[in-house]
């Protein structure tokens, strides 16, 4: 039974992990394509192109996650963590010509894949920052426990 107990827990911290992450990159991706809309002059968005873009960001961060690529959990950046980070970058700028969602207009895709190079790296940034804090808290945790351990004992 425990062993069944801890594939589930396993399992559920890493499909949370791929889950939230897959939302960041729809909301990054939605976000790009909202203000070119706007810049364009169009205050609407292609519902078939936010469902293209959620499948695209929802296929892909699966994909990077059953890999074991989640470059946003290491400590820094390697050549394959940048590997993983340029070409998940091209796949969405690819898809982004390939699908419409920029009415074919190469400079922007590049401007788009651009963009989400610096979405993953802020991403990496963030997540960085995260576990520094944790790390602190649990730190600080530790300490009044043995603080409150060795009180005890006199």
């Amino acid at each position: 039974m425990n062993k069944l107990r801890d594939f589930l827990e396993k399992y559920i911290t890493r499909k949370i992990g791929a889950e939230i992450k897959c939302c960041l990159t729809f909301l990054l991706i939605l976000c790009y394509y909202c203000v070119y809309r706007w810049v364009c002059g169009s205050e609407g968005a292609d519902i078939i192109h936010m469902l293209e873009m959620l499948w695209a960001a929802y296929i892909l961060e699966w994909v990077q996650v059953l890999v074991h690529c989640d470059f946003d959990e290491v400590d820094r950046l390697g050549a394959k963590e940048l590997t993983l980070i340029l070409s998940g970058s091209v796949v969405y700028a690819l898809s982004g010509h390939l699908l419409g969602w920029f009415d074919g207009n190469t400079a922007i895709c590049i401007g788009f894949g651009v963009y989400m190079i610096v979405c993953y790296l802020c991403t990496f940034w963030v997540y960085a920052i995260k576990r520094s804090i944790d790390a602190k808290m649990l730190n600080s945790d530790l300490k009044r426990f043995k603080e409150r351990e060795n009180s005890s004992l006199y």
